[in-house]
């Protein structure tokens, strides 16, 4: 009878007994690793179409970025990662119109984007109301940049007609 209680003592403190969160490695943000991959793989990427479907993919992860900093609060780190949104929006556009090829009968890489920056501005709208006021001013810029490129884009696919579908 003795051995059952200790054997049952023994049970129970091993149940309790948990690794300790001190001596845990904090993961990393895997968002970070994909960031800078698709970076990476940039700067080895000649086709128009391939980098800017690439720099689609960092602006995806540079908005869901900006959207954390900003519900934590981290306004300085969302600026940043804005800005590089930014610039990745932009480097996908250049690249685009830099190619000379007719939007209208070839939409690739076009449309990839204007499908990426049309659901992008609606995130920045949501990231928008995630801040105070007085911290918005950045996220406007950026909003602003995605929807003129975004407008861009449209009069190279549809034409330079007024009413182009799919406006938002």
């Amino acid at each position: 009878m003795r051995y059952v209680a200790v054997l049952i003592a023994l049970a129970l403190a091993s149940c309790t007994v948990r690794s300790s969160p001190l001596f845990q490695q904090p993961k990393p943000d895997k968002r970070l690793m994909d960031l800078q991959k698709e970076k990476d793989k940039l700067k080895r990427t000649t086709d128009p179409v391939a980098r800017t479907k690439t720099n689609i993919k960092i602006s995806e992860i540079l908005i869901s970025l900006s959207s954390d900093a900003a519900r934590t609060g981290d306004i300085e780190v969302m600026d940043q990662r804005l800005d590089e949104y930014v610039a990745s929006i932009q480097d996908a556009h250049q690249t685009m119109m830099k190619t000379g090829r007719d939007a209208h009968k070839k939409p690739g890489g076009y449309r990839d984007l204007e499908i990426a920056l049309r659901r992008q501005i609606n995130q920045l709208k949501d990231i928008g109301q995630a801040v105070t006021f007085d911290q918005r001013q950045p996220i406007e810029k950026a909003r602003d940049e995605a929807t003129r490129i975004r407008e861009d884009l449209l009069k190279a696919i549809f034409g330079s007609t007024s009413g182009t579908p799919g406006n938002a």
